[in-house]
């Protein structure tokens, strides 16, 4: 029995040891099963720190993405183009026709009347696309045949190009007789021509002398109309000058219009030792006496008075009336002249992309040459048919018309 006590008693010990470890296992498992969730725990707030820290800076990112594509798209495009020369800014409320003008149309204004005779031009269509790019459409707002002939192109950053190179093109620059003659002593270009000396080795006419240029008029189509560049036998102070074209304007037989008047805007002066004799350099810069289309344009007119003397508005009744007897007065003449050259001087950029352009100084050294000597006519040009061209021809006071067909 004493052993049977013994074992019983062993057993009974084990089994307090065995149920002390399982308590103390369970426990053990539980702290750990709580470690784990708290590692669980802790795990999950890192993550989700983490996801929101991802989430923010994804929301950043799209954020600076979404700026800068706006940036891109629609700022950097306007940026870009402050540089260069606008031809869509806006310049001016069109008072007559409703509208605004834009830098160019009133740029195209100037310079057509100053050097395209017979191709004023004054409308632009403007359409920016970006960064100094832009597609441009110049129309024809006056037809004589019936045909209007828009001239498209493109300017990119400052470089113009017209799909058609050979519209608004200048007149040559021989196109009047005088070019480069040397007006000796009041001399009519006639006797400088037949002198046979010094004068007559610089008469290089687009025309011809007097007899050829006829013998072209003879040759023209009876049903065609023309732009004729008539150069008169001698050099006409202004008011001789609207004188003698109030004969051709005032006459039932004779039809023409949009009359161009060139006047002297530089000599050069003399260079050889043996005489003081000034030789003239024409840069065929000049102004209508009168225009049939007036120009919807407006600009700033305090800065530039009259710069349009023709402007919409012009063109009927007493305000018409009063620019036809302002243009007849040499002073208000030649101060509307000279304020167009000062106003084309300044557009340097438009200046540029312009192929046969005057360069701004030579535009302002005119404009100053204008103010201190007044006008002195060469030549002038008119819209006319043949058969008043010919009868033109043959007024005292001409020497000699070249005429380009009017398509």
């Amino acid at each position: 029995m004493g052993c049977a006590d013994a074992g019983e008693e062993q057993e009974a010990l084990k089994f307090g040891f065995d149920r002390e470890e399982s308590a103390q296992g369970e426990k053990d498992e539980h702290m750990d099963q709580k470690s784990d969730q708290k590692a669980d725990e802790f795990t999950r707030r890192v993550n989700r720190a983490i996801r929101q820290a991802f989430i923010k800076m994804g929301a950043a990112v799209c954020a600076v993405t979404l700026v800068i594509v706006l940036l891109i798209l629609f700022v950097l495009p306007e940026a870009v183009s402050m540089f260069y020369y606008d031809p869509g800014r806006i310049v001016g409320e069109n008072e007559y026709g409703g509208g605004t003008t834009n830098q160019m149309s009133l740029d195209m204004a100037v310079y057509t009347e100053l050097m395209v005779p017979g191709e004023y031009r004054y409308n632009v269509q403007v359409d920016d696309r970006g960064y100094g790019d832009y597609d441009i459409t110049i129309y024809q707002n006056v037809s004589f045949t019936g045909t209007f002939t828009n001239v498209a192109g493109r300017i990119e950053r400052d470089n113009l190009q017209l799909y058609d190179v050979n519209q608004l093109r200048r007149p040559t620059g021989n196109i009047f007789g005088w070019f480069q003659m040397e007006p000796e002593d009041g001399k009519t270009l006639t006797e400088l021509v037949e002198s046979g000396d010094g004068s007559s080795a610089y008469f290089f006419s687009a025309a011809g002398d007097r007899k050829q240029a006829t013998e072209t008029l003879n040759s023209l189509d009876e049903n065609g109309l023309y732009y004729g560049y008539v150069t008169l036998d001698r050099l006409m102070p202004y008011e001789e000058y609207m004188t003698f074209m109030d004969e051709i304007i005032n006459n039932d037989d004779l039809t023409v219009s949009d009359i161009w008047c060139a006047p002297i805007t530089w000599r050069e002066p003399a260079t050889r030792e043996t005489d003081d004799i000034e030789r003239l350099r024409l840069s065929n810069l000049g102004f209508y006496i009168d225009s049939g289309s007036g120009a919807d344009v407006d600009w700033d007119r305090e800065k530039y008075p009259d710069l349009v003397l023709w402007a919409s508005g012009d063109e009927s009744g007493s305000r018409r009336d009063e620019r036809a007897e302002q243009i007849k007065d040499e002073d208000k003449a030649a101060e509307h002249f000279a304020v167009m050259l000062d106003y084309m001087a300044e557009q340097e950029a438009f200046l540029k992309m312009m192929p046969d352009a005057e360069a701004p100084e030579k535009l302002s050294e005119a404009a100053d040459y204008v103010r201190e000597n007044g006008l002195t006519v060469y030549g002038f040009g008119c819209m006319a048919d043949k058969e008043t061209l010919l009868k033109i021809n043959e007024m005292e006071g001409v020497y000699s018309i070249a005429a380009e067909a009017i398509k």
